[in-house]
């Protein structure tokens, strides 16, 4: 079983880079420093069309080296369709990881607005069975279309579409474990959307799946700083392994 990891590292930090966050790449590594962590893995949304990615990844580089202090640079990109396509530019020089973000609903044609989801699922067009075994599905197949990938706040998509993870049926959970072991993925444990639960915890550290926390800060005020996570770890490393 994977060990549950120390909070001195935070794997989800935004910067100005990203178009909702507040703080430059320096004040967040001057925030990681002052709180002592060894790892900050920034993680900026990019799109498609995002052509600031080789400035975003110098701009990185040219901060480092910091002393006691592993910098990374990463990308946010959502998962577009169930065939898990993603929200990435063609190259991606310099990125260290790249964090795959259920921000919406993976459809067949591209992606859905969760309160779409939630008003087919309550008039019945769909069944949560369907919409968590496309999820599932489409994360798996995202999961292999790149080469260093992390699974960013897994299943906050579920309660914006009426759902929750307990509905995750125990096979799936164990499948989308699996593929993120075979990916070489980690799991981030995300104080933001405090998720995924304990149980997921549970179930990627027993298929051997690396878990990182983060704070997915847009604030460098917030960077290392954990409570959500913190309970998190701790009932998973409470309870047994499903």
């Amino acid at each position: 079983m994977t060990e549950l990891p120390a909070l001195d590292q935070d794997h989800h930090v935004h910067s100005v880079f990203s178009d909702d966050a507040v703080s430059s790449l320096d004040q967040n590594v001057r925030a990681a420093r002052a709180r002592g962590l060894r790892v900050i893995c920034f993680a900026d949304h990019v799109r498609r069309d995002s052509a600031w990615v080789p400035d975003y990844t110098a701009a990185v580089a040219a901060l480092r080296p910091v002393p006691g202090l592993t910098v990374l640079a990463g990308v946010e990109a959502k998962i577009l369709d169930s065939q898990g396509q993603l929200d990435l530019p063609a190259q991606l020089p310099g990125v260290h990881r790249v964090l795959i973000a259920d921000h919406q609903f993976p459809g067949e044609t591209g992606p859905v607005h969760p309160r779409e989801m939630r008003a087919q699922l309550l008039a019945g067009q769909r069944t949560p069975g369907e919409v968590i075994d496309g999820l599932i599905s489409a994360t798996v197949r995202a999961l292999g279309q790149v080469a260093a990938p992390q699974l960013a706040h897994l299943f906050s998509l579920l309660p914006k579409m009426g759902l929750a993870e307990p509905d995750v049926p125990d096979p799936a959970l164990a499948t989308l474990a699996q593929a993120a072991r075979r990916a070489g993925a980690r799991l981030e444990v995300n104080e933001k959307w405090a998720c995924p639960p304990a149980r997921t915890i549970r179930a990627f550290a027993a298929a051997g799946v690396p878990l990182v926390p983060s704070t997915d800060s847009h604030d460098c005020a917030d960077v290392g700083r954990y409570a959500a996570v913190r309970d998190l770890l701790t009932a998973a490393a409470a309870s047994q392994v499903p």
